[in-house]
């Protein structure tokens, strides 16, 4: 329905510059001024978005109670923990998780495979909050010694 209306609309603006010169150069100041606008509105969004991965320092997400089981397939790994928020101000909208698997033999670990993903989970200042996430892997890692696991967080977005 609002496509529609707006189609009229847009209608009606060409007949009427069409008809009326005078209102020619008024649409023309009108169109430059919505662009402006759209711009500066497009402009403003980018910045926010940077400030949102520049508000916690990594070091104030913390991982806790960090858990793996399989998937639903043999490549995807469902990873459980939690999450604490150790900032006094900022709540977290996400984070970006580095899982690591590697195959550990005796004293020598060895990388087998490596995702990035991202948890979207809203965490208060100074609370903490459980989440689960299926991991999907590229490859199917082939463990011959003993898996370990690492994680990391990469990046968190915050408001």
């Amino acid at each position: 329905m609002l496509g529609i209306a707006i189609f009229l609309l847009i209608l009606i603006m060409i007949f009427v510059a069409a008809n009326f010169p005078k209102f020619r150069r008024a649409l023309g100041i009108m169109l430059m001024v919505l662009f402006g606008v759209i711009g500066f509105i497009i402009w403003q969004d980018t910045q926010e978005r940077e400030l949102e991965f520049q508000r916690i320092p990594v070091a104030q997400a913390q991982l806790s109670h960090m858990q793996v089981r399989p998937g639903l397939n043999s490549r995807s790994f469902v990873v459980n923990g939690r999450l604490q928020n150790a900032s006094q101000i900022f709540t977290i909208l996400s984070v970006t998780l580095q899982a690591t698997i590697e195959d550990c033999h005796v004293t020598q670990c060895e990388i087998v495979g490596q995702e990035e993903v991202e948890i979207p989970l809203e965490v208060p200042p100074n609370q903490a909050r459980d989440f689960s996430r299926t991991i999907p892997f590229s490859t199917v890692p082939k463990i011959i010694g003993e898996p370990s696991w690492r994680y990391e967080i990469v990046r968190v977005r915050a408001r």
